[in-house]
């Protein structure tokens, strides 16, 4: 069996056109780079490098075995890299990752928005480390914790009649024109169950696509929505929009940390869930 060390010494010699430039890219002494070298030869039985005063060129039976070297050196370094640390990757649904994550994130930490099936998919392939729903549908290989309830909020545009600060019975609110938001958020599954026996009343006027779409929509006087309070937050403090107070029970959104089932405790995103949910 081949050092790899030794192939990673021969690439480096090649590529560096002799042994002063492939012992400086590789932190190591002249002496012992030839070392190494003269090691590989003899494993071989061939010689591998023709040295001259020039530095250093393969031979014939060096250029045959270039090819091989580089692969599996490589092989070696990418399959390194799978357990190399490297920063944390946060999955997230467009609401909480607007509108809840972004202050409680670190500069090395990154944030991949997207749906909330997208969400899911790219945690269990993968590609992010934690991910942060407004569903949870029990699929397999995942393990799925509440994270935080968000207040849902009527809003509507200044100047609306429902818009003087007087609770309005959810239903009547519902029953002006409605602007829609992201689909898949199941937003309209938390107002049919508020909704009960109404619940087959609630119509969408128009779908805007996204939470920042709804809210301009609402600004223009197309219509009224419900949504997290937390994204609109800015709007409601510039006066842009109005927060309509609904009558009943408080309506609020189960937000979910998800995370791989057989995740040690102490890994990365453990770490991340907990300083999250202390807000720090």
């Amino acid at each position: 069996m081949l050092d790899l060390g030794l192939l990673n010494s021969f690439v480096a010699v090649v590529e560096g056109g002799g042994f002063r430039l492939a012992a400086r890219r590789l932190g190591v002494s002249q002496p012992l780079l030839s070392q190494h070298m003269r090691r590989l030869e003899q494993e071989l039985g061939v010689p591998l490098i023709e040295r001259s005063r020039r530095g250093g060129a393969p031979t014939p039976q060096g250029q045959r075995l270039l090819p091989h070297a580089r692969r599996l050196v490589e092989g070696a370094r990418q399959a390194a890299a799978l357990f190399a640390p490297r920063p944390l990757v946060v999955g997230a649904a467009s609401n909480p990752g607007l509108y809840v994550l972004p202050p409680l994130l670190r500069p090395e930490e990154g944030l991949r928005l997207t749906s909330n099936a997208e969400a899911l998919e790219l945690l269990a392939a993968g590609e992010t480390d934690i991910a942060f729903t407004e569903w949870w549908d029990g699929r397999p290989g995942l393990d799925a914790r509440p994270w935080r309830q968000e207040p849902i909020i009527g809003i509507a545009p200044p100047g609306h009649p429902l818009a003087d600060g007087a609770p309005v019975p959810l239903a009547r609110f519902l029953a002006e024109p409605l602007i829609g938001g992201e689909p898949g958020t199941g937003m309209g599954r938390v107002l049919a169950e508020a909704l009960g026996d109404a619940a087959p009343s609630l119509r969408v006027t128009r779908a805007m696509g996204s939470t920042e779409g709804v809210k301009r929509a609402v600004a223009a006087g197309l219509g009224v929505s419900v949504l997290l309070a937390c994204a609109a937050r800015d709007e409601l403090a510039a006066g842009s929009l109005v927060a309509v107070p609904l009558a009943g029970p408080a309506l609020y959104r189960q937000l979910w940390a998800v995370l791989p089932a057989d995740l040690p405790r102490r890994a990365p995103a453990h770490l991340f869930l907990e300083r999250v949910r202390t807000g720090g």
